[in-house]
């Protein structure tokens, strides 16, 4: 049986064959004062009469249809500001010609049975358009023009829209428009579409919405998707800023999908643009689940000018890019870049990526600059967040094309912030099959500075090479590539913050500043129970990684109820080196850290039997490490603060010294009388035994050795690890008459222990 959402979908594909089978028409009814009226020139149906109250003009027919090769001119006088059309029969509208309006007055398209757009559908008008599947469109005098009750003669008004009231059904909506009108095209060099003018705004609301190798363009203006459910209002509000929707009032919402179509063995994206000279426009997208599928498929806006750029918003439960889709928020002039926002209560999927012989493209959320104005914030509030097979969530500055192919304009812009907030989890996850990594990135290339990265959610999870990451790094281009700008000044990597209650780095999962030459990012983890690092995670904010200046960034991980796990030789590392920069700082602040160990620049060279600065790697060793050095300058190694209630290294087997080990222990100790002396021995371990000897495996010894104060000082690598010194208070005597001094438990029992108390 075919779930529900593939019955809605065949029967919607029937109603578009049956549709193009027609002889599609304009056809008038009489349902108004002064009815619509029809004359033919050629392929042009003039559209004149309706019914005017004030600035409106009202037309009413029983169908409305364009097909392929005509065009519907509403001949409308030009004082007129809204063009409010209704369709009373029950066919839909099939849009495959041009619809034309007079002056700059805004087009209302009302059919409650649905519209579809064709791929040569086009907007000849100056004002803003709405097309929708509404019942009724509403005004402030509570005034209604209904489309499914024609039958009374409506009481016409002189007063702006104000709402659009959807009935017991909320009919669909389709574009396929890849028409360029006298040649128009998109910014990024596609056929505009459906298009109308500069600073307008274009709506379709209805039930699911569905743009599949379709276009909506307007430069710097405004694009409504909203999907809606039965029984719905929305309203509508004119600004400054063109006419805003409102679904304050709307319980559910249905479907918004953006696909690709396959023609003649290639496909056609489906792109959703307000970019623009005198600044981007803005994009809202409003439904339940909103799909992004395929290449090109695309949300963008973008300034090219000194004005700021409008916002992209996507408001659902559920949305889903993958196989190369973006959204895109960017500027490359000296105006802002627009805010990206997505309120998903339920889940965010980012997935894969899109590959041929020419390009491949990941699945991506981006807000970036390439000139002099400011990257815009990139926030996700959501549930769940999944970015897996290659997609990226990136805020960024870095360059433009020049005047050729040959030069690349260096960015002067500051990178954006990430914000991410999901109430469950944040996972990332793999690789993709060109080996690119599930990455949440922010990152500079020129010099002004990255944005920072804050993460809040419960659980963090990054695994199978995935990666959180703020860099500083140059591109490495050809030599042939000139670049225009200061290639030798790089801005500062962002920071990484996350609060969590746990977080997972497993198989090569990553944490991760890196710069050229620059200050490493800092990373911020401030946890509630658990920091769990398994085979070859790391947590690194190094600097210099090409052998250049640059210091260390910090690490503070402050988890004071929890712990910090790292797993026997698996060789998962906490880093902050650098090169010939002073290294940063760890600050470690944990209830117990168990498998994971720090070591400073002298012990590297002796684990690693070299004093190559370019070896000196804790990646190189099979064990867990803390560090923070230089690996050039030993006067420049940085500080490990490390504070833990229970700290215990790799428990590892090590060959013992060959020198016999002086106990300091009178072995002929007997009391005399009542003058008895004590003897204290202080030390980690305890006193050894014989190396002949054996423990019996049925051991009182059950509290555990504590380490006491350490200090590592003569390489400027600066170690302290706070624990009290236990003294022993008594010793045990074995089967075989072994004395062993222990901090023991009172009470002891044991066939193979006698318990004394120190005294001889």
């Amino acid at each position: 049986m075919l779930p529900k959402h593939c019955f809605h979908k065949l029967a919607f594909t029937t109603i578009v064959i049956y549709a193009n089978s027609v002889s599609a028409q304009i056809v008038p009814d009489a349902t108004l004062p002064n009815n619509s009226s029809i004359t033919t020139q050629d392929n042009i149906k003039i559209i004149g009469g309706g019914t005017q109250a004030g600035s409106n003009l009202f037309h009413s027919f029983e169908n409305f249809s364009v097909p392929t090769g005509s065009t519907a001119y509403f001949n409308n006088i030009a004082n007129i500001q809204n063009i409010i059309t209704r369709i009373t029969g029950q066919s839909i509208s099939n849009i495959d010609g041009i619809i034309r309006a007079n002056g700059t007055a805004n087009l209302f398209l009302i059919n409650p049975s649905g519209i579809i757009f064709g791929k040569n559908a086009v907007l000849d008008i100056n004002g803003s358009f709405f097309a929708t599947t509404a019942n009724s469109i509403n005004f402030a005098d509570g005034t209604k023009f209904s489309a499914t009750e024609p039958q009374t003669t409506p009481l016409l008004t002189i007063n702006v829209p104000t709402g659009l009231q959807f009935g017991a059904t909320a009919a669909p909506i389709s574009n396929q428009s890849q028409a360029s009108l006298n040649g128009a095209t998109n910014f990024f060099g596609q056929p505009a579409g459906l298009q109308i003018s500069t600073g307008q705004t274009l709506a379709l609301i209805g039930g699911d919405i569905t743009l599949e190798g379709g276009n909506l363009t307007v430069d710097s203006g405004r694009i409504e998707l909203g999907s809606v459910a039965p029984n719905s209002f929305v309203k509508l509000n004119l600004t400054n800023q063109g006419w805003v929707l409102g679904y304050e009032g709307v319980e559910n919402f249905q479907n918004i999908q953006l696909i690709g179509q396959n023609i003649d063995d290639s496909t056609i994206g489906s792109i959703v643009n307000t970019s623009g000279k005198n600044g981007g426009g803005s994009i809202r997208l409003q439904g339940s689940s909103v799909e992004l599928v395929g290449n090109p498929v695309i949300l963008s806006t973008a300034t090219t000018d000194d004005t700021n750029a409008g916002d992209i918003t996507v408001n659902a439960i559920k949305l889903v890019v993958m196989d190369g889709a973006q959204i895109l928020a960017f500027t490359s002039g000296k105006g802002a870049a627009g805010n990206l926002t997505v309120n998903a209560t339920d889940s965010v999927e980012l997935i894969g990526e899109f590959i041929n012989q020419d390009i491949t493209l990941a699945s991506s959320l981006i807000s970036a600059t390439g000139g002099d104005g400011k990257g815009g914030n990139l926030t996700i509030n959501t549930s769940r967040l999944l970015v897996s097979n290659g997609a990226i969530i990136s805020v960024e500055t870095s360059f433009q094309p020049g005047s050729d192919n040959s030069e690349f304009i260096l960015a002067t812009g500051k990178a954006g912030n990430l914000t991410v907030n999901a109430s469950q989890f944040v996972e990332l996850v793999g690789k993709s099959a060109t080996n690119r990594s599930s990455t949440l990135v922010s990152r500079t290339s020129n010099s002004a500075d990255a944005g920072k990265i804050t993460i809040s959610t419960k659980q963090l999870i990054v695994r199978d090479e995935a990666e959180i990451t703020v860099s500083s790094l140059f591109p490495k281009f050809p030599p042939t590539i000139n670049f225009v700008g200061n290639t030798s000044n790089l801005g500062n990597a962002g920071e990484i913050n996350i609060i969590a209650d746990s977080i997972l780095l497993d198989n090569q999962g990553k944490l991760v500043s890196e710069t050229d030459l620059a200050k490493g990012g800092n990373i911020n983890l401030q946890l509630q129970d658990l920091l769990l690092m398994r085979r070859n995670s790391q947590i690194s904010t190094n600097a210099g990684i090409a052998q250049l200046d640059g210091d260390g960034g910090n690490i503070t991980i402050n988890i004071p109820d929890g712990f910090i796990i790292a797993v026997n030789n698996e060789n998962s590392d906490i880093t902050a080196n650098a090169f010939t920069g002073s290294g940063g700082k760890v600050n470690i602040n944990a209830n117990a850290i168990l498998g994971i160990q720090p070591r400073s620049r002298d012990e590297l060279i002796t684990l690693l039997t070299t004093n190559n600065p370019g070896e000196l790697n804790p990646q190189e060793l099979l064990t867990n490490d803390i560090t923070a050095i230089s690996q050039q300058n030993p006067n420049l190694n940085g500080e490990l603060n490390i504070n833990g209630i229970d700290i215990q290294p790799p428990t590892e087997l090590m060959e013992l010294p060959s020198v016999p080990v002086d106990t300091k222990i009178s072995q002929v100790c007997k009391p005399r009388g009542n003058n008895q002396s004590e003897f204290i021995f202080s030390r980690s371990g305890g006193l050894p035994p014989l190396p002949s000897e054996a423990l019996g495996i049925s051991s009182a010894l059950d509290v555990d050795w504590v380490d006491g104060e350490r200090g590592r000082q003569g390489d400027n690598s600066q170690l302290s690890i706070q624990n009290p010194i236990v003294e022993a208070t008594g010793w045990v005597v074995d089967e075989n008459g072994d004395i062993l001094l222990v901090a023991s438990k009172p009470n002891i029992n044991n066939d193979n222990f006698n318990y004394k108390k120190f005294a001889c």
